[in-house]
């Protein structure tokens, strides 16, 4: 019987070791959210809230997870979960409230992070850290609050290198790049072991376009750990950009970009997450054909998460399927929130809008404007086309766009062809429409003299403008609105060496003296007698000039 007995508990305590030796702790799932081994991480955490379903700490990494992985519905519902398992735990709340500022919220985050602090323990820094995190990685960011609560979780812990690591975020999120560095490298001498810090060194590294100095560092952290994912993802980054600074070696570097970034996947078992973060790359390097591959896959693998429908908008539009990226962005645009929407997505359907043949694409690229005036500069090359299709209306509504970025360098260009394309969209018009509305030559008549003022030389807005002035003009009762146009027109050309040889010249001065000539005719006929033999004399078979002539005879 004693021996039966001892038989069984020998048999238990093996299973005891058996399993210990196999389970994973928080502790393993943490250094797989490090690593980026996020299905990896979320894996492991699903586990233990399965066999420890009142710790609120599991509950809220895997929230986190979700975050970084942009699911922010399963986040929120995971963070409530962490809540009711243990209402004690103050981080979930700091994770509700990191939603609410996602959402633009900060008057319900503070709410929520007031309720974090208010659970905190006397040496229990974390609340604080988490919350100084929520507020650097916030869209838009606030620096000064995220600093103050780390700052606050320093005092409570001097000895934690985790704060150290996340102020240098904030602080280089700042434009602190000196502070942020010190945090860092303080971060890792505190904990030899947080290789996140030296790679966020490197980071600072590379964005001072010491790219040479920035792959060095990268690769002495995968002399401490070979396996260390982030760093191969460094330093892809860093070859794509040290490829663009130096256009001569750019095929070879992006070549090895892209090998450090296969390797990235692999030690990340080309997990959905990881494979967007290798998406974001391919649309940083332009490499359109590929990211189209890559969507596809992972659509096969998550139908609805909606960065994928971003990913693969963007890439059928640069590869020429208009209509097929349409499509995916209003998928996009369907499935995710609208305070995710950002200035490139409505540009990007508002462009294969228009490359489809659907005029309403305006309303999007209108949209992109609005959020940020730097979109307008790409909508100048749309409105170009357009132009060139003959298609005015549309265009004078892209340029109107085009011109809200006063910085642009195309800015006094898109001016000159707002004009041009109301003008002509006037021009294009039966004359019973033109009878009903003169807004369209208003228009072209303000752009136009927006770039005689700045731009004073150039003569064809003095031409353009006297010819719009010309149709703005009551033919039965003229107030002479195109003369001081024309006599600028006139004045410019003749300043020219080529003034009178240029073929285009000659037929555009010949065209001003005619329409000065007529009007003249009634009030200064010597004037107007001058002004048809300057007429003539740069194109002797003018036929309205010699005709007015004869008649004065």
């Amino acid at each position: 019987m004693n021996i039966i007995r001892r038989a069984i508990q020998a048999s238990l305590l093996l299973g005891v070791v058996g399993t210990t030796a196999f389970a994973q702790s928080l502790g393993d799932a943490k250094k797989a959210i490090d690593a980026e081994q996020y299905q990896q991480a979320k894996t492991i955490l699903k586990k233990l809230i399965a066999s420890q379903p009142t710790s609120g700490e599991n509950y809220f990494y895997l929230g986190n997870v979700y975050l970084k992985d942009d699911y922010t519905d399963s986040a929120k519902a995971t963070f409530n979960k962490g809540v009711s398992s243990d209402a004690e735990y103050a981080l979930n709340y700091v994770g509700l409230g990191t939603l609410d500022l996602g959402a633009k919220n900060p008057t319900a985050a503070k709410a929520k992070f007031d309720k974090a602090i208010s659970l905190v323990k006397r040496k229990d820094n974390s609340p604080y850290l988490y919350i100084g995190k929520a507020y650097t990685n916030a869209v838009p960011a606030d620096y000064a609050s995220a600093l103050a609560n780390l700052t606050k979780a320093k005092e409570i812990n001097e000895k934690d290198a985790e704060v150290y690591l996340a102020m240098g975020d904030a602080y280089r999120g700042d434009k602190k790049n000196s502070e942020a560095f010190g945090a860092y490298r303080t971060a890792y001498d505190m904990d030899k072991t947080l290789l996140r810090a030296e790679i966020e060194q490197g980071k600072l590294i590379k964005q001072s376009k010491a790219f040479q100095e920035s792959a060095d560092k990268f690769k002495s952290i995968l002399a401490i750990n070979a396996k260390y994912a982030p760093a191969y993802r460094e330093l892809a980054e860093t070859y794509y950009l040290w490829a663009k600074s130096e256009p001569q070696q750019y095929d070879a570097r992006i070549k090895e970009a892209l090998q450090y970034y296969t390797k990235y996947l692999d030690l990340t078992d080309r997990s959905l997450e990881s494979r967007m973060r290798y998406a974001d790359f391919l649309v940083l390097a332009g490499e359109y054909k590929s990211l189209e591959a890559e969507a596809q896959q992972m659509i096969q693998m998550d139908k609805a998460n909606p960065r994928i429908y971003r990913y693969l908008g963007y890439s059928l539009y640069e590869n020429g399927n208009y209509a097929g990226s349409v499509q995916a962005m209003k998928d996009f645009m369907s499935k995710v929130d609208p305070e995710r929407i950002i200035a490139n997505d409505y540009l990007y359907l508002g462009k294969a809008q228009l490359k489809a043949g659907d005029s309403t694409g305006v309303v999007n690229l209108t949209k992109a404007v609005d959020i940020d005036s730097a979109y307008a500069e790409p909508i100048s090359e749309l409105a170009k086309t357009e132009f060139s299709a003959r298609k005015y209306g549309l265009s004078a509504e892209l340029y109107e766009l085009a011109v809200k970025n006063a910085a642009s360098k195309t800015y006094l260009f898109d001016y000159f062809y707002l004009g041009m394309a109301n003008y002509f969209d006037y021009a294009s018009k039966t004359p019973a429409v033109q009878k009903t509305s003169k807004e369209a030559l208003v228009r072209a008549d303000s752009a136009f003299s927006l770039v005689s003022q700045k731009s004073p030389s150039t003569a064809d807005a003095y031409l353009y403008r006297a010819r719009t002035n010309r149709l703005l003009d009551d033919d039965q009762n003229s107030k002479g609105l195109m003369v001081p146009h024309f006599e600028k027109y006139i004045e410019i050309i003749l300043a020219k060496p080529d003034g009178l040889t240029d073929v285009r010249n000659k037929k555009n001065l010949v065209e001003s003296y005619n329409n000065l000539g007529a009007y003249f005719l009634k009030t200064d006929q010597a004037k107007s007698k001058e002004l048809f033999n300057k007429a003539i004399a740069l194109d002797p078979t003018n036929e309205y000039a010699l005709s007015v002539l004869n008649t004065l005879k």
